[in-house]
Protein backbone atom coordinates (compact mmCIF):
# COMPACT_ATOMS: atom_id res chain seq x y z
CA UNK A 1 0.00 0.00 0.00
CA UNK A 2 2.95 2.43 1.06
CA UNK A 3 4.41 1.83 -2.44
CA UNK A 4 1.15 2.90 -4.18
CA UNK A 5 0.99 5.62 -2.29
CA UNK A 6 4.36 7.08 -3.37
CA UNK A 7 3.62 6.45 -6.79
CA UNK A 8 0.30 7.77 -6.73
CA UNK A 9 2.09 11.47 -4.80
CA UNK A 10 5.18 10.79 -7.58
CA UNK A 11 2.44 10.86 -10.35
CA UNK A 12 0.01 13.71 -8.99
CA UNK A 13 3.52 15.73 -8.65
CA UNK A 14 4.44 15.24 -12.12
CA UNK A 15 0.78 15.81 -13.44
CA UNK A 16 0.53 19.28 -11.13
CA UNK A 17 3.98 20.61 -11.74
CA UNK A 18 4.68 23.06 -14.95
CA UNK A 19 1.01 21.71 -16.62
CA UNK A 20 0.28 22.87 -20.04
CA UNK A 21 0.23 25.79 -22.19
CA UNK A 22 -3.81 26.27 -23.57
CA UNK A 23 -4.09 24.92 -26.94
CA UNK A 24 -3.32 28.41 -29.03
CA UNK A 25 -6.80 29.90 -30.84
CA UNK A 26 -6.88 28.62 -34.64
CA UNK A 27 -6.49 31.35 -37.03
CA UNK A 28 -9.08 33.57 -38.41
CA UNK A 29 -10.81 32.41 -41.75
CA UNK A 30 -8.01 33.94 -44.80
CA UNK A 31 -11.73 34.18 -46.37
CA UNK A 32 -11.84 37.85 -44.19
CA UNK A 33 -8.96 38.88 -46.51
CA UNK A 34 -10.21 40.97 -49.71
CA UNK A 35 -11.68 44.03 -50.30
CA UNK A 36 -15.58 43.95 -49.08
CA UNK A 37 -18.46 46.32 -50.96
CA UNK A 38 -21.56 46.96 -48.92
CA UNK A 39 -23.40 49.84 -47.24
CA UNK A 40 -22.40 51.73 -43.86
CA UNK A 41 -25.20 52.25 -41.52
CA UNK A 42 -24.58 53.99 -38.82
CA UNK A 43 -27.59 54.77 -35.78
CA UNK A 44 -27.36 57.67 -32.48
CA UNK A 45 -29.76 57.94 -30.08
CA UNK A 46 -31.82 60.94 -30.94
CA UNK A 47 -31.36 60.90 -34.92
CA UNK A 48 -32.54 59.48 -37.43
CA UNK A 49 -30.61 56.48 -38.86
CA UNK A 50 -28.17 57.28 -41.67
CA UNK A 51 -27.47 54.97 -44.67
CA UNK A 52 -23.94 56.15 -46.67
CA UNK A 53 -23.58 55.21 -50.42
CA UNK A 54 -21.88 51.80 -51.16
CA UNK A 55 -18.22 51.60 -50.84
CA UNK A 56 -15.20 48.82 -50.55
CA UNK A 57 -13.25 48.46 -47.27
CA UNK A 58 -10.30 45.97 -47.86
CA UNK A 59 -9.27 43.67 -44.53
CA UNK A 60 -5.95 42.01 -44.42
CA UNK A 61 -5.25 38.63 -42.07
CA UNK A 62 -2.34 37.39 -40.41
CA UNK A 63 -2.72 34.55 -37.98
CA UNK A 64 -5.29 35.70 -35.82
CA UNK A 65 -5.13 39.38 -36.58
CA UNK A 66 -7.59 41.30 -39.31
CA UNK A 67 -6.84 44.59 -40.15
CA UNK A 68 -9.69 46.92 -41.14
CA UNK A 69 -10.66 50.54 -41.79
CA UNK A 70 -13.39 52.05 -39.80
CA UNK A 71 -15.01 54.33 -42.27
CA UNK A 72 -15.39 58.12 -41.07
CA UNK A 73 -17.31 60.53 -43.16
CA UNK A 74 -14.18 63.29 -43.55
CA UNK A 75 -10.50 62.33 -43.90
CA UNK A 76 -11.48 58.63 -45.21
CA UNK A 77 -11.15 56.17 -42.49
CA UNK A 78 -8.56 54.35 -39.28
CA UNK A 79 -6.96 51.45 -39.13
CA UNK A 80 -7.47 48.89 -36.28
CA UNK A 81 -6.45 45.76 -35.67
CA UNK A 82 -9.06 42.98 -34.70
CA UNK A 83 -8.40 39.69 -33.18
CA UNK A 84 -10.28 36.17 -33.28
CA UNK A 85 -10.69 33.16 -34.58
CA UNK A 86 -12.05 30.89 -37.31
CA UNK A 87 -14.73 33.41 -38.57
CA UNK A 88 -15.13 35.88 -35.78
CA UNK A 89 -13.04 38.81 -34.42
CA UNK A 90 -13.63 42.15 -32.95
CA UNK A 91 -11.92 44.70 -31.85
CA UNK A 92 -12.36 47.53 -28.91
CA UNK A 93 -10.77 50.53 -27.91
CA UNK A 94 -11.30 54.70 -28.68
CA UNK A 95 -10.28 55.63 -31.98
CA UNK A 96 -11.61 59.51 -33.32
CA UNK A 97 -12.74 60.16 -36.58
CA UNK A 98 -11.96 63.81 -37.83
CA UNK A 99 -14.47 66.82 -36.99
CA UNK A 100 -17.03 66.68 -39.14
CA UNK A 101 -18.17 70.59 -39.72
CA UNK A 102 -22.09 70.63 -39.56
CA UNK A 103 -24.48 73.46 -38.79
CA UNK A 104 -25.17 74.06 -35.08
CA UNK A 105 -21.78 72.15 -35.13
CA UNK A 106 -19.12 74.73 -35.32
CA UNK A 107 -16.23 72.33 -33.36
CA UNK A 108 -17.56 69.81 -35.65
CA UNK A 109 -19.39 66.71 -34.70
CA UNK A 110 -17.04 63.70 -33.59
CA UNK A 111 -17.66 60.57 -34.14
CA UNK A 112 -15.12 57.99 -31.81
CA UNK A 113 -15.18 54.34 -32.63
CA UNK A 114 -15.40 52.11 -29.33
CA UNK A 115 -15.95 48.77 -30.71
CA UNK A 116 -16.45 46.56 -33.73
CA UNK A 117 -17.47 42.40 -34.26
CA UNK A 118 -16.80 41.38 -37.82
CA UNK A 119 -18.55 38.06 -38.96
CA UNK A 120 -17.51 35.92 -42.25
CA UNK A 121 -20.66 33.83 -42.88
CA UNK A 122 -21.16 30.56 -44.27
CA UNK A 123 -22.88 32.34 -47.57
CA UNK A 124 -19.57 34.60 -47.73
CA UNK A 125 -20.81 37.57 -47.06
CA UNK A 126 -19.61 39.62 -44.34
CA UNK A 127 -21.24 41.43 -41.15
CA UNK A 128 -19.80 44.20 -38.76
CA UNK A 129 -21.47 45.65 -36.29
CA UNK A 130 -20.12 48.46 -33.71
CA UNK A 131 -20.52 50.88 -31.26
CA UNK A 132 -19.35 54.60 -30.98
CA UNK A 133 -20.31 57.93 -29.90
CA UNK A 134 -21.31 61.29 -31.69
CA UNK A 135 -19.89 64.31 -29.99
CA UNK A 136 -20.47 68.34 -30.13
CA UNK A 137 -19.10 70.29 -28.12
CA UNK A 138 -20.04 68.80 -24.47
CA UNK A 139 -23.00 66.70 -25.72
CA UNK A 140 -22.96 63.00 -26.35
CA UNK A 141 -25.12 60.44 -27.78
CA UNK A 142 -24.32 56.61 -28.19
CA UNK A 143 -24.98 55.06 -31.67
CA UNK A 144 -24.15 51.44 -33.09
CA UNK A 145 -23.10 50.76 -36.72
CA UNK A 146 -23.22 48.01 -39.08
CA UNK A 147 -21.91 46.82 -42.69
CA UNK A 148 -22.87 44.14 -44.92
CA UNK A 149 -20.24 43.59 -47.07
CA UNK A 150 -20.07 41.01 -50.24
Amino acid sequence: MRRFAAILVAALTMTSCGGTDPAPAAPLDTGFARTWTGVPTVACTGFAPVTYPSTSVEFTVSGNSLTATLLCTVGGGISVTATGSGSTATWSGSSNCPPDVQEGCPSGLVFTHTSRTYTLNADGTLTVSGTGTLSCGGATTGCTTGFSGT
